[in-house]
């Protein structure tokens, strides 16, 4: 696989394409944007001019976008993936969409001959940057076993899960996490400050002991230095856990604790939805009068 497409060129996506780049492979790439098409150029990637053409040129495409209906739209239609889809190629799916739409995509490369593969990714902006990327991957072995080595331009731990929606299926389980994790620790950082009790410190306590989670290292600046500028938004979340909830009522669960996460992050979008998941602390912060900062230390 010597040519390669991207579709997605947001934050995850463009470093995503410059370690395509760096690792040898010929990237073409399309965006309705053109500030990440530029940005794209400069690393040595080569825009083509729709996704049908980019499909054409290249034996593996690789997508990561927003939403189940953003897919629709740059897969389906006269100038879609699809329409340049030939037999033997692959479409990888980096977004985090449903299983359905998973099964769609599927079913369309199929029929053509081709292979599609569900791949979510986590570890945020700054695994992209890194190359250092959690690639979780549902589809067909052997389709898995053609594009791994392409997958480790950027990504660090890759497994296949299992069959096609299996990856989605875990991201999911991961991003319903997030969601009840930072709702727990907006109320653990909030309750610390009202006890009197230094945020901080409580971190570097929790952080060695048996009640850390990994989202504490992804909110604890964030929160402490009050900057709240997008990595992975609420409103994405909210998106995600909403998606997690509609597989648990497909598949009959009770998902109780991550219900009341789901509220906790809803009440968070109405008023900070562009901003990242560590601002879920915000509406609680105004409820209970208490803003959460860094102190300064004391001299001696």
């Amino acid at each position: 696989m010597k040519s390669v497409g991207f579709v997605g060129l947001g934050t995850m996506g463009l470093p995503m394409v410059k370690h395509l780049v760096d690792a040898g492979y010929q990237t073409y790439v399309v965006s309705r944007s053109r500030g990440p098409i530029k940005a794209a150029i400069a690393y040595g990637a080569v825009e083509a001019q729709t996704s049908r053409d980019l499909m054409k040129q290249t034996d593996v495409v690789m997508t990561c976008l927003p939403l189940p209906e953003t897919i629709y739209d740059v897969y389906d239609g006269e100038e879609g993936l699809l329409a340049g889809l030939a037999p033997g190629k692959i479409i990888i799916d980096h977004s985090t969409v449903d299983r359905s739409t998973n099964e769609w995509a599927y079913n369309r490369c199929k029929d053509k001959g081709a292979s599609f593969i569900d791949a979510p990714i986590s570890g945020g902006p700054m695994g992209a940057e890194a190359g250092t990327l959690t690639i979780m991957c549902g589809g067909d072995e052997d389709a898995f076993e053609r594009v791994s080595p392409l997958l480790e331009s950027y990504g660090s731990y890759i497994v296949r899960v299992g069959d096609c929606g299996s990856g989605t299926t875990v991201k999911l389980l991961n991003n319903m996490l997030i969601g009840v994790h930072q709702s727990a620790l907006a109320e653990c950082y909030v309750m610390a400050e009202k006890a009197g009790v230094d945020p901080a410190l409580a971190y570097d306590v929790i952080k060695r002991s048996a009640g850390f989670s990994k989202s504490m290292d992804w909110a604890v600046d964030a929160i402490l230095d009050r900057k709240f500028e997008a990595r992975f938004s609420i409103n994405l979340l909210n998106k995600d856990i909403n998606l997690a909830l509609d597989l648990a009522k497909e598949l009959e669960m009770p998902l109780d604790v991550v219900q009341l996460g789901a509220k906790k992050v809803a009440e968070a979008k109405e008023q900070f939805g562009e901003l990242d998941v560590s601002a879920i602390i915000r509406p609680l912060e105004e409820k209970t009068n208490t803003i959460v900062a860094r102190r300064e230390k004391a001299s001696r």
